[in-house]
């Protein structure tokens, strides 16, 4: 194993020091990654207890031969003595607890390959269609990402399809249940958790989770709209489901947080008008100086389409 110390150089991040656990494996991926690239990480989000996450380890190192890596505190690996005990995982391991996308940024930054697939220990893999997953992921219109079917510890379907909305000027998304009885390719608005299968090179392309935004759902929405707004897509599909073998159902946290205006300021503040982007501030919210530099200055020559537009024509389920 192998150390080294990072901090996170991603656009609209708050520098967060990790520190990163290498397996020997990587460390060759890295070198041979300049001749050939390989195609998939698993990056696994410690968001429960010390037995979940060890079962979880040890399921995905009997059962997926892939580049794993475990996003968790430097103080629970330590006290858990993980390097030694797990020496084929890479381990990313932050000072202090951080957002979801910060961890997220972090593993795209380290894995070294094509794609890399995000779950959590709290989360157990039922189907992983891997064929299937690289042709969508392969084709020429691909999406962002692809996001899995999430089902309840009774098996239920969890209703994890988002649809964008407005209620006056809150950011409202509509919720629906994904198609389960054929393999249906359906969109929604971002990633419930960040969940789901990326395309390495474009996450990073399309500027990564913005950590100024602190809340997760704002944080996912902010990455998923601009998604949908630079002329990507996020898919739905069975090829990949998964199981919270705890949980009912899943709430969001929609409260206000820091950051918030930031994501008002990217998704609400430019009109396409005629073919041609126009500035219109989204009051209440804005954050000024993001608008000037930002907005203003690249997103504008960049957008494709506007919220606006994207909610007017969006396939709503019935």
């Amino acid at each position: 194993m192998s150390f080294s110390v990072r901090k996170t150089q991603a656009p609209w991040s708050i520098m967060s020091d990790y520190k990163v656990v290498h397996r020997k494996q990587d460390l060759e991926m890295k070198i041979s990654s300049l001749y050939h690239q390989a195609q998939l990480a698993i990056g696994i989000i410690d968001s429960s207890d010390e037995e979940d996450l060890v079962n979880t380890l040890e399921w995905y190192r009997e059962n997926m031969n892939f580049s794993l890596h475990l996003i968790t505190t430097q103080e629970r690996a330590e006290e858990m003595d993980l390097a030694d005990r797990y020496p084929d995982v890479t381990f990313i391991l932050f000072k202090n607890t951080s957002t979801t996308g910060e961890y997220i940024n972090a593993l795209s930054d380290e894995c070294y390959t094509t794609y890399f697939l995000v779950l959590r220990t709290d989360t157990v893999l039922i189907e992983y269609q891997g064929q299937e997953l690289t042709r969508m992921m392969s084709e020429k219109n691909r999406p962002a990402l692809i996001t899995p079917v999430m089902l309840s510890s009774q098996l239920e379907v969890i209703p994890t399809l988002r649809a964008p909305h407005l209620n006056g000027k809150e950011f409202d998304p509509l919720s629906f249940t994904p198609t389960v009885s054929e393999v249906a390719e359906e969109e929604t608005l971002y990633p419930l958790m960040g969940l789901g299968l990326y395309d390495r090179a474009l996450f990073q392309r399309l500027r990564v989770y913005d950590t100024q935004i602190t809340g997760e759902f704002f944080q996912m929405a902010d990455f998923g709209i601009r998604c949908y707004l630079l002329g990507y897509n996020i898919l739905a599909t069975r090829n990949i489901v998964i199981q919270f073998p705890q949980k009912i159902s899943i709430v969001e946290d929609r409260s206000p947080c820091e950051g918030m205006e930031r994501f008002y300021t990217k998704a609400m503040s430019i009109r396409r008008i005629a073919g041609k982007n126009m500035v219109e501030k989204w009051k209440p919210y804005v954050d000024k100086a993001l608008l000037n530099e930002e907005v203003k200055k690249k997103q504008i020559i960049l957008q494709k389409t506007d919220f606006f537009t994207l909610m007017d024509n969006w396939k709503v389920k019935e």
